[in-house]
């Protein structure tokens, strides 16, 4: 993954968990992020498959549970 696609992940992780600008958000995962919930997943989804211009299956979607897990599909991607 390109550092341009890990910074733009980064930004949409931030905006969709509504996290400060220069957060780290390289070590967020699901459990742990309170902002994350049901409705804030399906968003970082969409926010994804908008930027990246890539499609995300339901399996895939389940397997988004962390800014790390997210980068290692991403990467899978082609991406």
């Amino acid at each position: 993954m390109t550092t341009t696609n890990r910074e733009k992940l980064q930004e949409i992780f931030r905006a969709v968990l509504e996290l400060p600008p220069a957060a780290d958000v390289t070590g967020v995962q699901q459990g742990s992020q309170h902002n994350w919930d049901s409705l804030a997943h399906v968003s970082l989804i969409a926010a994804i498959e908008s930027e990246f211009t890539t499609t995300i299956d339901a399996a895939d979607a389940l397997c988004i549970t962390s800014y790390q897990a997210t980068t290692a599909l991403l990467e899978e991607k082609g991406l």
